[in-house]
């Protein structure tokens, strides 16, 4: 982050005075204490934040959004319990002024898509160097947006899933019940069964386990840990 320079008469002299720009409060929410305390290192050393937090799980983190007000939010998209879909809908839906930027170790067109539904500013691999990151950062910042090529993402062939479908198949892939889901997601146990059905209409399967490996053979789920 720069400082813009502003033009003042001193004496009849031209003279430059700097105005410097607020810095910046970052969150970082990382299941994996080396993760969050390497990023936390490294970005730690650049003089543009204000001050850096951590969180382990969306649970933790979303009282720390409301304290500590963090401009932007780096946010690691697969941890156990509300995943990082989750925690990007709440925190756009509570912050909207919070600029998130999702961690992944891979990226899927599917989760590309879904990211930027939900209102993500950016979609990061976590192999990404520290100047890759606060470009990242610093863009998303100023409101602009940091999103792979679509040419450098597994290409989406097959069906085409809503945002709330594939949420509700990556929560079929942990195996949770249609009561269990629906409280994940804020919905009720009618409204999953509805959605389950589509999906399987979809994928053109007849059960949970079948639509699990049929979205994994089609990159609609990934592994990436």
């Amino acid at each position: 982050m720069g400082r813009y320079p502003l033009f003042v008469y001193r004496s009849k002299i031209l003279l430059p005075t700097m105005i410097p720009e607020p810095k910046l409060r970052l969150l970082i929410i990382d299941d994996h204490a080396v993760v969050r305390e390497g990023l936390e290192a490294m970005l730690g050393v650049e003089p543009c934040f204000e001050s850096i937090a951590t969180a382990a799980s969306t649970e933790e983190a979303l009282p720390v959004c409301d304290s500590f007000r963090p401009q932007v939010v780096l946010l690691d998209l697969r941890m156990p319990g509300s995943d990082g879909f989750n925690a990007l809908e709440i925190i756009h839906r509570r912050w909207p002024e919070t600029r998130v930027l999702i961690l992944s170790a891979s990226a899927t067109a599917a989760e590309v898509k879904l990211a930027r539904r939900n209102g993500a500013a950016g979609y990061l691999s976590k192999s990404a160097d520290r100047a890759a990151i606060m470009s990242a950062i610093c863009t998303a910042a100023a409101g602009g947006w940091v999103f792979p090529q679509e040419a450098a993402l597994p290409p989406a062939d097959g069906p085409t899933l809503s945002a709330r479908e594939l949420e509700v198949l990556r929560h079929l892939g942990r195996g949770l019940s249609s009561q269990d889901l629906g409280r994940a997601l804020g919905i009720s146990p009618e409204t999953v069964k509805s959605h389950i059905k589509a999906i399987f209409h979809k994928l053109a399967v007849v059960d949970r386990a079948e639509a699990v490996a049929r979205a994994y053979e089609l990159g609609l789920l990934s592994v990436d840990r």
